[in-house]
């Protein structure tokens, strides 16, 4: 389990954030991957100027939450979340695995304990933080006086003035040798369990406003819900809309660290490659 120094924790560690011109934003994409998931068109819509916090919310900034709050994720109510199966330390847990999600394993995993119940993390503090639900950003959000951010807020971030590029950085192919961000390892069978997993929420370079991590190493939740003709017809529950991608994302399998990339999941849905970062009106 993590241990946090949270007797030293004051307001003043609570995220930065970067100014992010408003203007002419784009949505989507003129060359989407995958149709099906609504990539494109590509749209435009003017939007005001915003603050956006440089990075995914880290375990550090959201033990403050927790130490000032005694908030409890949805994760720590339930008792368990979902782990990559890969990044399972005790390879006998992938038992336990969701036959409708054969990637991930059901064990007892929360924000404190990422790989589950007495696994030390490297570098814990510095993570973005993880097995946070969209209800558990939410509240984190109104704490801290923001909210999560439109699609189209963090489209226009991610892009960083560059316009229908595929990446934060343009449209070079990130690989092994300048992997330019942290994706590729649900097909990187050479990594021990406990290499697998997020990096630092500021590793990498940042784009061109000032913003790290906006591909690749954890998908982020924003504010806006997935259409979706099941909620209508079927009573479905809403599905909010994640950007980013993950580590575990690669071109071979699911190729969604671009930009105009897009998933969806439940409200009180926690993994081990979802958190979140924050926006905030000027």
């Amino acid at each position: 389990m993590a241990v946090l120094a949270t007797q030293g924790l004051t307001p003043d560690h609570r995220p930065d954030r970067v100014c992010i011109p408003g203007g002419t934003a784009l949505l989507g994409t003129q060359f989407p991957v995958f149709p099906g998931d609504g990539e494109g068109p590509i749209r435009e819509m003017e939007i005001a100027p915003f603050e956006m916090t440089a990075s995914a919310v880290t375990n550090y900034q959201f033990s403050l939450f927790v130490y000032q709050t005694g908030y409890k994720t949805e994760a720590e109510r339930c008792g368990w979340s979902f782990v990559f199966r890969d990044a399972m330390v005790d390879q006998t847990a992938r038992k336990n695995h969701v036959k409708a999600l054969p990637w991930w394993c059901k064990v007892a995993a929360d924000w404190l304990d990422p790989k589950g119940a007495g696994m030390v993390v490297a570098n814990f503090e510095q993570l973005p933080v993880v097995h946070v639900s969209w209800n558990d950003a939410a509240a984190y959000a109104q704490w801290a006086g923001g909210r999560l951010p439109t699609e189209i807020q963090w489209e226009h971030a991610a892009r960083g003035g560059m316009g229908d590029v595929k990446y934060p950085w343009g449209n070079d192919e990130p690989t092994a040798r300048d992997p330019k961000c942290h994706f590729g390892q649900i097909n990187a069978p050479h990594l021990e369990p406990l290499e697998i997993g997020p990096v630092a929420a500021r590793a990498y370079l940042p784009n061109a406003y000032g913003l790290y991590n906006m591909a690749g190493n954890v998908w982020e939740w924003t504010a806006d819900t997935a259409p979706s003709p099941d909620i209508e017809l079927n009573g479905s529950p809403p599905r909010k809309i994640l950007k980013g991608g993950s580590y575990m994302c690669h071109r071979k399998s699911c190729y969604r660290y671009r930009i105009a990339a897009r998933i969806s999941n439940t409200l009180n849905s926690s993994l081990g490659h979802t958190g979140f970062r924050l926006v905030f009106p000027l």
